[in-house]
């Protein structure tokens, strides 16, 4: 397999390896902390999820899920202080439906990712920032990433009795941003500067990424199309919410082609932002 791919924006027709090729996209630090960044992959119809088999959640669609996006899903993930999931991702955890574990991954692929992280003076692992408006999250879930700080990141005026019997059970700390139970991500966004947060990762899904659009609070998309079409019914894609007015201005900053994934069609790396 071809490990090259070529730039189709800015500087056409540059050939540059896969490998590594997000860890030069973040490798100064952006003037605006902290820097809030997302990623997705879909299909060229836009799905980023589709009902998984013998599975009660949607899951990323095997025709557009890939080893080489994978890689560089680690790069963006290992230069972060913060990682931002869900809840949900913590229930398909204790329902073995998870697909896989948050990163930094701990295969020996990506054991050069790891060394970056020490080299570069940072913890091991991000931490991990939980939005949930429900705190329907399993304990023996959080358990599992004991070695991270955790935060759940709610409301006001979320359950504080169910607040009690996480934090009682686990290292969970709380961050409160917004009235009601749903985030507000303008706040939440000095909140995390406040803590010493720098590089914020997205890795949730479309309700998440509204949030963070809607308030102003999503810096850069880096976003994988792989070139095939899949229908469905029922399917996820990577924003869902009200329509965001102003529509958030996301400029292109740089494309690239790989020819070689998924196998028999390819896929473009889009990277837009500010």
């Amino acid at each position: 397999m071809d490990n090259t791919i070529l730039e189709l924006y800015p500087n056409s027709g540059q050939i540059h390896p896969l490998k590594n090729l997000y860890l030069h996209q973040l490798a100064e630090l952006p003037a605006r902390q902290p820097f809030i960044y997302s990623n997705f992959i879909a299909s060229l119809d836009g799905r980023i999820a589709l009902p998984g088999e013998n599975r009660a959640t949607r899951q990323v669609p095997p025709a557009i899920a890939n080893a080489r996006d994978w890689r560089l899903f680690q790069e963006l993930a290992v230069q972060a202080d913060l990682l931002i999931t869900t809840a949900r991702f913590f229930r398909q955890a204790a329902s073995n439906e998870a697909q896989a574990e948050l990163p930094v991954g701990m295969s020996p692929d990506f054991e050069d990712l790891r060394d970056w992280r020490i080299n570069h003076g940072l913890k091991p692992q991000p931490d991990i920032g939980i939005f949930s408006a429900s705190l329907d999250i399993p304990v023996e879930s959080l358990n599992r990433y004991s070695d991270r700080q955790l935060y759940v990141i709610t409301g006001e005026d979320t359950d504080k009795e169910q607040l009690g019997r996480l934090t009682s059970h686990s290292n969970l700390k709380v961050i409160y941003s917004g009235n009601g139970n749903q985030v507000d991500a303008r706040s939440l966004r000095t909140q995390l500067g406040a803590l010493g947060y720098q590089r914020v990762y997205a890795i949730a899904g479309p309700s998440v990424l509204h949030a963070l659009a809607d308030g102003d609070a999503l810096d850069r998309l880096y976003h994988t199309t792989a070139h095939c079409i899949l229908g469905g019914t029922e399917f996820d894609t990577f924003i869902r919410g009200e329509e965001l007015l102003p529509a958030l201005h996301l400029p292109l900053r740089a494309m690239y082609l790989d020819q070689s994934s998924p196998p028999g069609c390819g896929q473009t790396l889009a990277v837009y932002g500010k």
